[in-house]
């Protein structure tokens, strides 16, 4: 790869105990992304997409092995660190939305940049430009409960953005969007990757998503495959 690594994975290994037994959910596994790509992830439920998106985010530990963005390995940091460092430099949108429900849109997107600085006004015009991007700029002062389920995945999509992270994980973002308005998402995170730099890995079932990825990988017997 010509451009330097955002993620680098190497010897990673994944597992949990249930009852008396050990599930293994990775073996091995190594990867290596550019910046500015978009990897889309297959596999079936159960596979360990979600559990990948989560170990890359420093959610979840590994067993063991080396997770390396952009030149730091979030597995030597401490858990405090790992979370602060997912701050700055992440941005994940949940399959579930994760949405406060007692906060507005505009206050729930102003979220993360509080707990990183302190908030400008600047800030809240960015807010407002970014659903006005995904057209939302009237649900700028709505709860949660009053939108669609539609809604609420944009809202968790702008979220992930809005703090401009190095590398956007996704889980199945588009799932409960129409085709029109993941489209328009879908181009959204397209400029971020292509002329922003950004690092886009999205697992998705969705072959419009999948015909715009640079690299498809799909999980199987506890490793990745290039498709």
């Amino acid at each position: 790869m010509d451009q330097p690594s955002a993620l680098l994975i190497q010897q990673l290994n994944k597992s949990y105990q249930e009852s008396d037994q050990q599930h293994v959910i990775f073996s091995g596994l190594q990867m290596q992304v550019s910046r500015g790509e978009f990897i889309v992830l297959l596999g079936r439920s159960g596979s360990g997409k979600s559990t990948f998106l989560n170990l890359v985010s420093g959610i979840d530990p590994p067993d063991s092995g080396k997770i390396i963005i952009n030149g730091i390995d979030i597995t030597a940091l401490s858990e405090h660190d790992r979370t602060l460092f997912r701050r700055h430099h992440i941005g994940f949108v949940f399959q579930s939305y994760n949405l406060i429900p007692t906060l507005t849109v505009a206050e729930n997107l102003l979220l993360p940049l509080e707990l990183i600085k302190r908030l400008t006004r600047k800030d809240r015009d960015d807010v407002a430009e970014l659903l006005d991007k995904l057209k939302l700029f009237e649900r700028l002062d709505s709860y949660p409960d009053r939108l669609s389920g539609g809604e609420q995945q944009r809202v968790a999509i702008a979220r992930a953005l809005i703090h401009d992270p190095d590398v956007i994980l996704a889980d199945e973002p588009t799932g409960n969007l129409d085709l029109d308005t993941a489209e328009q998402v879908l181009e959204l995170l397209d400029i971020l990757v292509k002329k922003a730099g950004k690092t886009l890995i999205m697992a998705t079932h969705s072959q419009e998503v999948i015909g715009k990825a640079d690299r498809v990988f799909s999980i199987r017997n506890k490793s990745l495959h290039l498709e």
